[in-house]
């Protein structure tokens, strides 16, 4: 091709090393909201985005990292299947990220990229970084040496990034002349200007043998008891809302069962997850944090020699880390690892790790059961032994159905960057905004269908029954409280008689040596399409019922609901021990559909979602009954 052609769209592909800067560079380029998260191995998709200039619609395609034209992992395949065609034309242009601050580096892929034979336009990031770091980059004698076209652009202001536009949709389609990798190393514009760097400085401190492990430890505590102590007045004033709202439906629609759906199925179900909103967008903006001020890097170089001993590599923390969010963008992330018996181990463990969605059931339950200064502690304890649990399972299978092979960790550390506060209240609000669409739609869809069956069928004898009671009560003081007390038990044993009541009493046995009720047994049935359902499940059953409410606290939230719900021996159905129970029951269970579907794309196989449900199960319900049967015996509990 000629220079004069120009093209009214062009495919173009951001192609560089991992962490170059290429998902800031999109965000930059196209205006769309990206993650980019300052750690290898963080993109293992092509992600694309379009931006329409004058007469020229711009395809921006975001490929994951590479090494080099020889792939080491499937994410590495998938960038260079894109790049070289096969099933589909290549790109009609190559974007090269450059990482100003790993300039020598960066220029080999350059070198071999050339070889492609397409068009290429050069981006320079982290120009600023470099300097900071003591390696200042002369953009135009790079571009000089390089004999292509080249801007800086920052990562941070977004600066140069309309004249890259600009540049793509007017490069010369036509592929480049060779040029001297070391020539244009010489961009450099003299020997390092600083002894030591800030991330020198901090990594002698975060990468030390024994400050460094404690270090770690320390955030992930500290992001834990953030969740509890910080989200506490959010909540209090959700939950002040709920209960206002409530009110207002009762005091409006007459009784019977649209007040009951609204009330009880609305508020009380799909609003008892929306009250743990706070402690989410807590959790995924600390992580953000993490991720972007590069300090992630540092916890899989520090959990290498850790995850080594139990069959993985450091690697495998990325994925793994991917999945406190979700489980399901962690398989995908495993794709990074270059060893197959690495990347299903990965996968076959990953769902251990406690996801966003478990966090409400550990919060409701901690916080019914426990002082606030131990329920960060115990907080930590259950991410941990999804942690524990997934680093036996993983050394069980690599030395038994995964054995042999294995990934080397080879990776370089980022540079300390400061997060970006506007991305990390984006990413924050985007996630809010999932779930409580999420809690719009398949929540409240679920909602519908527990309330329906909890509600139905109403035999008239129990409300033939109790209405002969209230007639016999005397007005008064004392009779106000009989009668709340009565209408307690008519709405109980209305929900005894329910459908739902009928399907927990049939599978109850089988959870009753964890100490499960009925209702307990109910929510864990309706968690296994989604653990988001486990929260609204229980919020419905327990106001069903109203065995929670008194004459002095009729709008008590599901907390209180929780303590309050008598067994059939006329004690506390739930205490402390049965709380500890159900949580780790959660913590190990896999009660998610659309991760077993990841688990079945990735594997191409029913095998290994098949397998995963069933253990995990297995051992979610020996968790359970070991920690209530241990802890009945030593007479906790009681």
């Amino acid at each position: 091709m000629t220079a004069a052609v120009v093209r009214a769209e062009r495919v173009v592909a951001l192609v560089g090393r991992a962490n170059a800067g290429k998902t800031s560079l999109l965000m930059h380029l196209t205006g769309s909201l990206q993650r980019p998260v300052n750690f290898p191995g963080s993109s293992v998709e092509a992600v694309e985005s379009s931006i329409d200039l004058d007469g020229c619609t711009l395809r921006v395609v975001d490929l994951p990292g590479i090494a080099s034209l020889q792939a080491q992992s499937r994410d590495e395949e998938v960038a260079l299947a894109f790049l070289r065609g096969g099933d589909r034309p290549p790109p009609d242009l190559l974007c090269v990220v450059l990482d100003a601050a790993k300039l020598p580096v960066e220029l080999r892929l350059l070198h071999e990229l050339r070889r492609l034979g397409r068009p290429i336009v050069v981006a320079l990031t982290k120009v600023d970084v470099a300097a900071g770091e003591g390696f200042p980059v002369d953009a135009q004698r790079l571009q000089q040496a390089l004999g292509l076209p080249l801007v800086a652009v920052h990562g941070a202001t977004g600066s140069g990034a309309q004249e890259l536009r600009q540049q793509l949709a007017a490069a010369v389609l036509q592929a480049p002349a060779p040029a001297a990798v070391t020539d244009a190393a010489a961009a450099r514009t003299g020997a390092r200007a600083v002894s030591r760097s800030r991330t020198d400085r901090l990594d002698a401190v975060l990468l030390h043998p024994w400050f460094g492990p404690l270090a770690l430890v320390a955030v992930v505590v500290g992001m834990f008891q953030l969740v509890f102590t910080v989200a506490e007045p959010a909540i209090a004033w959700i939950e002040a809302l709920q209960g206002w709202v409530g009110e207002g439906i009762d005091a409006v629609v007459p009784e019977g069962a649209l007040r009951s759906f609204l009330v009880d199925g609305v508020v009380n179900g799909v609003g008892s997850s929306l009250v743990f909103v706070p402690q989410i967008a807590l959790l995924i903006a600390f992580v953000t944090v993490v991720e972007a001020s590069g300090y992630m890097a540092r916890a899989v170089f520090l959990l290498d020699l850790v995850l080594r001993k139990v069959g993985l590599s450091g690697k495998s923390f990325i994925p793994l880390t991917s999945s406190f969010a979700c489980a399901i963008p962690g398989i995908v992330a495993s794709r990074i690892l270059g060893d197959e018996r690495d990347r299903l181990a990965t996968i076959a463990v990953a769902p251990l790790m406690s996801c966003s969605a478990r966090l409400p059931v550990y919060v409701v339950l901690l916080a019914a059961f426990f002082p606030p200064h131990q329920a960060g502690f115990l907080l930590f304890g259950l991410y941990a032994l999804g942690i524990v649990t997934a680093a036996v399972v993983a050394l069980v299978l690599r030395r038994t159905a995964l054995r042999g092979g294995g990934s080397h960790l080879a990776m370089e550390l980022p540079v300390y960057q400061r997060p970006r506060w506007r991305l990390v209240f984006a990413h924050t609000w985007f996630a809010v905004k999932a779930f409580v669409r999420t809690a719009g739609t398949v929540i409240f869809v679920a909602t519908l269908v527990v309330w329906t069956l909890g509600y139905f069928p109403r035999p008239p004898a129990i409300h033939e029954r109790y209405e002969a009671q209230r007639e016999r009560i005397e007005a008064g003081p004392g009779g106000d409280r009989a009668r709340a007390a009565l209408d307690a038990d008519e709405a109980a044993a209305y929900l005894e008689q329910s459908y739902l009541a009928g399907i927990g009493h049939a599978v109850q046995p089988v959870f009753a040596p964890a100490g499960f009720d009925w209702r307990l047994t109910v929510g864990v049935l309706a968690a296994f399409p989604a653990r988001e359902l486990v929260i609204p499940t229980l919020g419905t059953l327990y106001s069903l019922g109203e065995v929670e409410a008194s004459a002095d606290e009729p709008d008590a939230r599901l907390g209180d609901a929780l303590r309050r719900a008598p067994g059939a021996d006329g004690k506390p159905a739930i205490n402390g021990l049965v709380a500890l129970s159900v949580m780790a029951f959660f913590a190990l269970c896999s009660q998610c559909a659309g991760t077993l579907a990841a688990i079945r794309r990735e594997t191409h196989s029913w095998r290994w979602p098949v397998f995963t449900f069933v253990y995990m199960t297995v051992l979610a319900w020996l968790a359970a009954v070991a920690i209530y049967q241990v802890g009945s015996w030593l007479g906790y509990g009681r």
